[in-house]
């Protein structure tokens, strides 16, 4: 056996019982015997790396490639380290390099495919995993990180599709249960996702994300089918995940939604503060915070109004039958001019792809906001906001409370399907006959076409093609739905409101 045979055998068993500084001597010695092969470098970096000595790990690798620069894999590697220093446009020059050098270099296209997906650059990342899978479609870790890029682009059924095949691959890839089951979630598809989560949850009992996962999903299906009995298990599986892993944010924010369902709202928010707490970057997570400290605030309104002067009972009956007569009258149309200003204030401001949206009724082309326009800071917003405030209180004749605000700029094949704004904490509080729904149409977009945008209410049914400047005010129990088909952009805002008496 020749010496560096011998070397080898020893560096490779000091390697595997982790006596890295021993391996480290060794490989030092061995470079000296023979500098001109390639994996020699790539073990010892490897060593470095598992010593967290990144600095040296960096320059080593930059030796090995100032010897040699047709090192593809030292490129890689280097790529790898750079991105640990968050180094991270040398890092993506490496891994190009990597590809430039050796074409068929599927670790590279992986590494690149991963960072640009992390970097948000997904269709960039989309064209790295398919190069890669079609230089060997049998890696699981591939079709997975595919799965992921599609899933982010709003692309599910594709992302499902990964994600299958993921499985095919190794029926224990735990991640590619939990992603099929929110993939799953997505299109629908509850009773399945229910499955893949739970089968998680069979192969490794103390995976939290899987009890992560099942509670979202219970959460989904009790919303449906207003099962209290699911939504207690939705919170207790929320809870074996926070046991799991206490500084899990989505599984706090779970809980809260769970909690909040129940009408739970002490609870519910103390577990918004937690998730928010330890991911303070999660506009969701605060949106729907939000949400709930508004619902908090419109009931101490309710209760504490003064000019109250019947019992709940009554009161709410009596809102009840006033609402039965008058809603053959809805919707209630105003007008607003429209600034230009207001307009492009919008496109300034973030929003969210419909395709993107999770369960609400949105579909198609466009985009949306968050749920609290009017908490900003603009001039132009707090105009709009007075005007309609005005325009809502006359309305229905009280005092109100705003409790969501948004815009929705739909494009060619944007829309909404049949649907109303009632949600559980209206029903648990009795405030069905005390919430109503308004849409103010900013611009109407292109109204020459198959599909103009007409605004459809149900029960008893009722057209409206909007114009420029229309406010529509409707009970938010009323189900409505409108598909638009026009080239030109249709910008709306829309709000909830509640009156307080």
């Amino acid at each position: 056996m020749s010496n560096i045979v011998y070397q080898l055998n020893k560096a490779k068993k000091a390697y595997l019982n982790n006596n890295f500084t021993e391996a480290k001597a060794i490989y030092k010695e061995i470079l000296k015997l023979n500098q001109n092969n390639e994996l020699y470098w790539i073990n010892y970096i490897a060593i470095y790396l598992n010593l967290k000595e990144f600095d040296q790990a960096e320059i080593i690798a930059r030796k090995a490639i100032n010897l040699n620069p047709g090192f593809a894999k030292v490129y890689c590697n280097l790529g790898v380290i750079l991105q640990i220093k968050d180094k991270i446009n040398e890092a993506i020059a490496c891994y190009k390099k990597s590809i430039v050098i050796d074409a068929k270099y599927i670790v590279a296209y992986n590494n690149l495919g991963i960072l640009l997906k992390k970097l948000g650059h997904l269709d960039e990342a989309k064209k790295n995993f398919i190069y890669s899978i079609s230089l060997n479609a049998k890696l699981p870790n591939t079709h997975f990180h595919l799965g992921n890029t599609l899933y982010k682009l709003g692309k599910f059924n594709d992302a499902e599709n990964c994600y299958r095949k993921t499985l095919l691959l190794n029926a224990n890839y735990l991640e590619a249960y939990v992603a099929l089951a929110f993939t799953l979630r997505e299109i629908g598809k509850l009773s399945e996702a229910e499955k893949f989560s739970r089968k998680a949850i069979e192969l490794k009992p103390d995976y939290a994300q899987a009890y992560y996962s099942l509670s979202t999903i219970l959460s989904d299906v009790a919303r449906l089918n207003e099962d209290v009995n699911l939504l207690k298990e939705a919170e207790k599986f929320s809870r074996k995940a926070i046991d799991l892993k206490p500084d899990y944010a989505e599984a706090y924010s779970s809980l809260a939604i769970v909690l909040h369902d129940m009408n739970k709202l002490k609870e519910s928010e103390e577990s918004y503060k937690k998730s928010i707490k330890i991911n303070p970057n999660n506009n969701l997570i605060k949106n729907n915070y939000k949400i709930l400290v508004n619902q908090q605030k419109l009931l101490n309104l309710i209760r504490n109004n003064k000019d109250i002067k019947k019992t709940k009972k009554n009161f709410i009956n009596n809102v009840k039958l006033e609402n039965d007569i008058k809603i053959k009258s809805y919707p209630l149309i105003y007008n607003r001019d429209v600034e230009d200003e207001l307009i492009k204030k919008l496109y300034d401001i973030n929003s969210t792809e419909l395709i993107k949206t999770k369960g609400g009724p949105l579909f198609g082309n466009g985009k949306t906001s968050d749920y609290n326009l009017f908490d900003n800071t603009s001039m132009i917003i707090k105009k709009v906001k007075k005007d309609i405030s005005k325009i809502i209180s006359k309305a229905v004749n009280s005092e109100v409370h705003i409790v969501d605000s948004f815009f929705n700029i739909l494009s060619v094949g944007g829309g909404s399907v049949s649907h109303n704004h009632i949600n559980n904490f209206d029903k648990i509080n009795g405030l069905l006959n005390q919430k109503y729904s308004l849409t103010y149409y900013l611009d109407v977009g292109d109204q020459n076409c198959k599909e103009p945008g007409e605004f459809k209410l149900y029960d008893p049914e009722k057209i409206v093609l909007p114009s420029k400047g229309m406010i529509m005010i409707i009970p938010a129990t009323r189900n409505h739905s409108a598909v638009y088909g026009g080239s030109k952009d249709r910008v709306m805002i829309g709000i909830n409101f509640y009156s307080i008496v």
